[in-house]
């Protein structure tokens, strides 16, 4: 009986974040584009780094910027 309750709960867990998914995706991209430079510092534990390795932190940084932050990084740990 125990094991019914649990299937039960589960599945209504289940059901309840497929219902909410779109809503906090939609709100986690609204706060990705609305964050500023000290947002995304505050968020990404290497952004201080990154600084400081000369990158400027831009709300529009991509993958191919962040590939070249990481060679950067990859050269000054080398050197």
């Amino acid at each position: 009986m125990n094991d019914k309750r649990e299937r039960m709960a589960q599945a209504q867990a289940i059901r309840a974040w497929r219902l909410a998914g779109p809503a906090l995706d939609a709100l986690r991209y609204e706060e990705i584009r609305n964050c500023d430079a000290a947002g995304i510092a505050a968020v990404i534990p290497a952004a201080d780094l990154l600084v400081r390795l000369g990158v400027v932190i831009s709300a529009e940084t991509g993958l191919v910027e962040q590939q070249a932050w990481f060679v950067k990084l990859r050269h000054a740990r080398s050197a």
